[in-house]
């Protein structure tokens, strides 16, 4: 005869990973609200008559924290290796700095206008 064991069951359901799920669900929810509140404050800034070096460096500083909070969250590197995180840093860096390198080539006080135009 074949003896079955008594497992009974559990009183109330395991709601831990359920719980974890909620959370994150209820954090990105939040970040987005918080990304499109930073938006538009972004767009009313540009509008408003403040000295373009001021605005354009709140631009900038929003922009990078809107763009860290979506690669953190959004694309789960807060979740993953710190390794991988790393290694996307390291390549934000690099590309960072590659395109001020360029803006500062490209700049104006260091094109003669002149020269290119003149064929």
């Amino acid at each position: 005869m074949a003896h079955i064991e008594d497992n009974p069951l559990p009183l109330a359901p395991d709601t831990g990973h359920q719980d974890s799920e909620t959370a994150k669900y209820h954090t990105f929810v939040n970040l987005a609200l918080v990304l499109a509140a930073i938006t538009g404050i972004e767009l009313v800034l540009v509008y408003m008559p403040f000295h373009p070096i001021f605005i354009f460096t709140v631009l900038l500083v929003l922009s990078l924290f809107k763009f860290i909070a979506v690669i953190a969250w959004f694309m789960h590197l807060i979740y993953d290796k710190l390794i991988l995180t790393l290694a996307f840093g390291t390549g934000m860096i690099i590309a960072t700095g590659t395109f001020l390198a360029l803006g500062f080539l490209m700049s104006r006080s260091h094109v003669d206008l002149e020269a290119i135009t003149q064929f």
